[in-house]
């Protein structure tokens, strides 16, 4: 994604309309339009650029500046065809960490001219350089029907032995009272299932399930 502004008018006119620095430490900067991030993009890295030229003997350097942090080429003489400079950074010249969309948008592309005079430019950009996430359209997720209901069961007051097969799911769902669940005959209750409620025990490793409520009390049962 490019941003770009003229440094003189548009269209470019050549050396029509131009910025000159005239004398040591002249600077231009350019700010450029604000950057729209999509849902989950992320600015990866801004790349400055100006194309100029150097009619005399001028010498200075292609800045990419935020605040008043600078990102720089090294100050040089460029040739008098007119030649595009960049200055890529991947990471935010004012904190040294990954660029936000407040730094893209307060970011400066411009020059500074460091001896002599004639440098001309004529145009000044930033590329933005985004990461998009791939859309993966969500589709509801189809489960197969593999409930399967078991005879209701009649509490006897007793512990009361259900086979689970390995790797079912045993739903109970007591009515009227609650129902006490063991995993062995006799032994100490591991959960009590109050009553109308509807608890899923599984997946089993094949094991039998204990089951004692208060005699008379149905149970509904099923596998899933």
């Amino acid at each position: 994604m490019n941003y770009w502004e003229y440094v003189g008018q548009v269209p470019q006119d050549g050396d029509s309309t131009y910025l000159d620095g005239s004398y040591p430490g002249a600077v231009f900067n350019v700010g450029v339009a604000d950057v729209a991030l999509a849902p989950g993009e992320r600015v990866v890295a801004a790349a400055a650029a100006v194309c100029w030229r150097n009619s005399s003997g001028g010498n200075g350097r292609v800045t990419l500046r935020v605040g008043a942090s600078e990102q720089a080429t090294a100050n040089f003489n460029p040739s008098g065809a007119y030649d595009t400079v960049f200055v890529f950074a991947r990471k935010s010249p004012a904190t040294a960490k990954p660029w936000t969309r407040a730094e893209v948008n307060a970011a400066l592309v411009g020059a500074v001219v460091n001896t002599g005079y004639g440098l001309r430019a004529t145009q000044a950009g930033l590329h933005v350089f985004l990461y998009t996430p791939p859309v993966v359209p969500l589709k509801p997720k189809e489960w197969p029907m593999n409930f399967k209901a078991l005879d209701s069961l009649t509490a006897t007051g007793s512990d009361q032995a259900v086979e689970v097969p390995r790797g079912a799911t045993l739903i109970v769902r007591p009515l009227a009272a609650n129902v006490e669940v063991r995993d062995v005959s006799g032994a100490a209750a591991k959960l009590t299932i109050p009553a109308d409620s509807m608890v899923m025990l599984g997946p089993s490793y094949g094991q039998t399930v204990y089951l004692r409520a208060t005699a008379g009390t149905v149970i509904e049962l099923g596998l899933t």
